[in-house]
């Protein structure tokens, strides 16, 4: 795992951490269900990216990072762009299971906001 973010076990806990962004969440979402599920923190949109691609959606589509033989070709980890990746995740995802915060870090819950 090359990518850092925070988990925390609802938004109560968040809130104890970054009051700020467990406010911006409140505020976002439409549904009060959410928050007691699962929320995980990127510090920003790489991060973000990197997550999606070593274990997130791209995971799910068959692409794998960890222990592939590219028989003597460069790891192709190695040339992404992951800030234009971020960019296009953000605009092409989900709303209600993504956030982007004021500061730009992500929050990502499996139950829609």
């Amino acid at each position: 795992m090359s990518y850092e973010y925070e988990s925390y076990n609802n938004l109560n806990q968040l809130k104890k951490i970054d009051p700020k962004l467990a406010d911006e969440l409140v505020w976002y979402a439409w549904n009060k269900e959410w928050k007691n599920e699962n929320l995980m923190v990127f510090p920003n949109g790489v991060e973000f990216a990197k997550y999606e691609l070593e274990d997130g959606w791209y995971v799910g589509i068959g692409l794998k990072k960890e222990n592939t033989d590219y028989r003597g070709a460069p790891n192709p980890f190695n040339y992404i762009d992951y800030e234009r990746l971020a960019n296009d995740l953000i605009e092409s995802w989900d709303r209600s299971l993504h956030y982007e915060s004021n500061e730009g870090k992500i929050v990502l819950t499996s139950y829609r906001f």
